[in-house]
């Protein structure tokens, strides 16, 4: 009964996933964008009221890495993380080049520009942190040629809106699973694209442990590793929102990676340095990650 029970919800979840994103499909075609964030907004506080299994994991992981705070601020954090998050996805559904042009600055890219001239091509690393999708659609709409390697999303239905919103904005998507996926990692930087990979997110991926948020979290290698095998610049980026729904990306690089000569000690040193940027963002902006997510699932 226990196993009927479960693999009824699973597929319930998988349905409501579908319906959803058909729903907010419908909503890009018909409604003004200020109005579409604004809805994303809604679901997102009502989703903080009603899925208590992800509120109660956020407030959980809140506690834990914000030890300093009290009840009350954690509950706003998350509340505030939920309605953030059902922008997010309305924006990254409703998003055009015109329209991004008006809330979106974006500041470093001339760096990105400059180190493609190597040819060689470059290796973007971000999280979860703000629209992480608009920052993407921001680094192609100013002329850096851009794929992201990500992992499928399930149902299909939804990977394949995912991936179509971003192809529409010019974004390329390596879909880490799919036969060809390794040999399309190689042609980016023969092509001399940029590679744009998320690592801070528990996934069964190549990674080690790393200190996240003062707890060892198992973190993708994929980017320091490649970034010292093809002799590729790397650089660091993040998104913010502010108050008035406009948003600050900023990118760093490229920076100094640790080359010691021992492989496998300077990809630990290299991915630590960068999960680290990724921590300080989260703790400048709390409210702007995705704190619903077993980021510390495993433990060595």
């Amino acid at each position: 009964m226990r196993d009927w029970a479960v693999k009824t919800r699973k597929w319930l979840e998988l349905e409501f996933l579908v319906w959803f994103a058909r729903f907010i499909k419908i909503c890009a075609l018909v409604i003004p964008y200020r109005l579409g964030v604004w809805t994303g907004g809604m679901i997102g506080f009502f989703a903080y009221l009603l899925i208590t299994q992800d509120r109660k994991r956020a407030m959980t992981h809140l506690k834990e890495a914000f030890t300093e705070k009290d009840e009350r601020w954690i509950r706003r954090t998350a509340m505030r993380n939920f309605i953030h998050l059902g922008k997010a996805m309305f924006e990254f559904a409703l998003i055009t080049p015109r329209r991004l042009t008006k809330i979106f600055d974006l500041h470093g890219i001339e760096s990105v520009h400059a180190a493609l001239q190597r040819g060689k091509g470059a290796i973007y690393v971000t999280g979860h942190l703000g629209n992480w999708e608009l920052m993407a659609d921001a680094g192609v709409a100013g002329g850096v040629p851009l794929s992201v390697i990500a992992a499928p999303i399930r149902p299909e239905q939804v990977n394949d809106m995912v991936i179509e919103l971003r192809d529409q904005m010019g974004v390329k998507t390596i879909v880490r699973s799919k036969p060809g996926a390794a040999k399309a990692l190689i042609r980016i930087f023969k092509e001399n694209r940029v590679l744009a990979i998320l690592i801070d997110q528990d996934t069964d991926v190549e990674g080690v442990f790393v200190d996240f948020m003062g707890k060892a979290a198992w973190t993708p290698t994929a980017a320091a590793a490649m970034a010292i095998k093809f002799d590729a610049p790397i650089f660091f980026g993040y998104a913010y929102r502010d108050a008035h729904n406009r948003h600050t990306g900023t990118i760093e690089g490229p920076l100094d990676l640790v080359r010691t000569g021992n492989e496998e000690r300077d990809i630990i040193a290299n991915t630590a340095m960068l999960s680290k940027k990724i921590e300080k963002c989260i703790r400048n902006n709390p409210e702007q990650w995705v704190w619903m997510h077993r980021r510390w699932r495993r433990q060595p």
